[in-house]
C-alpha cells in the first residue's frame, strides 16, 4: 500500500532526513518537532515535519546545541 505522497511514515520521515526513530521522537518530545498527524500506528507526518527535522539536522551539523535550535526555532 503507498501511502499519500504529502503524509510520510516515522520509517519513511527517518530515511528522509537520515535519523533514527528514537531521535526524531526525542527532538518530538523536546518540542523542536511538531507532534505527528494521528497515533499510533495511524500517525504520519508530512513536509512540515521534514522541513523541520532537516533544519535542525543543518543547525546540528553547524555546531549548534539543541537548546540553540530551540532558541531559534521559537524566536
Amino acid at each position: 500500500m503507498k501511502t499519500d505522497p504529502k503524509r510520510f511514515t516515522i520509517e519513511e520521515i527517518c530515511a528522509l532526513v537520515e535519523m533514527n526513530k528514537r531521535t526524531v521522537r526525542y527532538y518530538i518530545q523536546k518540542g523542536l518537532v511538531d507532534r505527528p498527524e494521528g497515533v499510533g500506528k495511524g500517525a504520519f507526518y508530512n513536509y512540515g515535519h521534514l522541513e523541520q527535522l532537516l533544519a535542525i539536522r543543518k543547525w546540528k551539523a553547524a555546531g549548534l546545541s539543541l537548546e540553540r535550535i530551540q532558541e531559534i526555532l521559537v524566536g
